[in-house]
């Protein structure tokens, strides 16, 4: 009796919503430090890795890239990953390497990359992992809506490399 009741219990509790189509922006606010988060991803098919446009608003905002493998990477000095879109010639910029992901958020770097990402409908990055290359294919956002939402979040605006924040008054 009882485990027709936890049954039936566990057939009637609610769902967890199904994820974000791909490329959809994604508002997270932090509850202990207000701080807030908007980002806009896609997974490889099998899922075993991810491609992330993020701004995060802790203090100054920042607008970065990042790479995630199930696999995760190892942390190291910076160093290349390509960027190819859509099959053309590949973009080639120094990451970040921290342990776990690889990340660009260089204005520059950043404003490249999402101007190229904005309308893919296939990207592959490419780096190396100590001796071993890692490469992934993430499905494109087709239309620049969800990048442009997460650059906006940041004050940026797509194709604009941003100015410099000005240092607080003394």
């Amino acid at each position: 009796m009882i485990s027709i009741l936890f049954a039936l219990l566990q057939s009637t509790a609610p769902a967890a919503p199904p994820p974000p189509p791909p490329w959809t922006a994604v508002t997270r606010t932090d509850a202990t430090t207000g701080a807030t988060s908007t980002s806009a991803l896609a997974y490889t098919a099998d899922r075993s890795a991810r491609l992330v446009v993020r701004c995060d608003r802790v203090g100054e905002p920042v607008v970065s890239i990042q790479m995630r493998t199930r696999a995760g990477l190892a942390a190291s000095d910076d160093h290349l990953v390509s960027v190819s879109v859509d099959g053309a010639a590949p973009i080639d910029l120094p990451w970040e390497f921290p342990g776990a992901a690889t990340m660009n958020r260089g204005t520059v770097a950043v404003t490249q990359l999402t101007e190229a990402m904005s309308k893919a409908k296939s990207i592959t990055v490419t780096t190396k992992d100590g001796e071993q290359i890692v490469s992934a294919t993430f499905v494109g956002p087709g239309t620049a809506t969800g990048i442009k939402d997460v650059l906006a979040a940041c004050g940026y605006e797509l194709g604009v490399v941003p100015q410099p924040a000005k240092p607080a008054a003394k």
